[in-house]
């Protein structure tokens, strides 16, 4: 029988030490989904005349030109706008090729933001996904794309947090797979400062 992964620190007497993790913290998101959106992008390079839609995928996105102003409840009224970048490709002449588009749209949201006395700044991030269901291109600097459009939007911060742990991950040789010729630990030994 396979022994499954776990630590090497035995739950039953007690946690064996500290550690801090480096992360991010949300302190607030929301979603907008939008199941047929119609948007109309704008292309950083023209594209000729004649040429064939094939396909577009969103790159990233970002809140640009917000304001944020005190609202009820604990929340701020962030008002901005919501900059994503596209991937479109297209076929002139028997070639593929690839142009960048963006889409600007306005928004405006109740978020929770972190304490404004913390000398670490918060950030709202952006993430957007979009299933291109069909498109078109409709001028020389502009594609038209329809689908399913969803945008994650969330405030963080990172941060150092403590928490209690049982130790590194101890893991089981495979069966089979046993390899004498490697001494030592995995990860790094943490220093006692007790």
């Amino acid at each position: 029988m396979a022994v499954k992964a776990g630590c090497d620190g035995d739950f039953r007497d007690g946690l064996c030490c500290r550690m801090v993790i480096e992360t991010k913290r949300v302190f607030d998101g929301c979603a907008f989904t939008d199941e047929n959106v119609s948007l109309a992008l704008t292309t950083e390079q023209q594209i000729p005349q004649g040429a064939v839609f094939i396909a577009a995928r969103v790159l990233d996105s970002e809140l640009v030109d917000y304001t944020v102003s005190p609202g009820s409840d604990c929340c701020c009224r962030v008002a901005g706008d919501i900059v994503t970048r596209f991937a479109v490709t297209y076929s002139s002449n028997g070639q593929l090729t690839t142009v960048h588009a963006f889409y600007r749209e306005s928004r405006e949201l109740l978020l929770r933001l972190p304490d404004g006395n913390s000398l670490v700044p918060y950030s709202i991030e952006i993430r957007s996904y979009m299933s291109v269901a069909s498109g078109a291109i409709i001028g020389p600097n502009a594609v038209s794309v329809t689908g399913c459009m969803l945008q994650i939007i969330k405030v963080t911060a990172p941060v150092d947090i403590l928490v209690p742990t049982y130790g590194y991950c101890k893991y089981p040789p495979c069966t089979g797979c046993v390899c004498r010729g490697l001494t030592g630990n995995i990860f790094p030994e943490p220093v006692d400062n007790r």
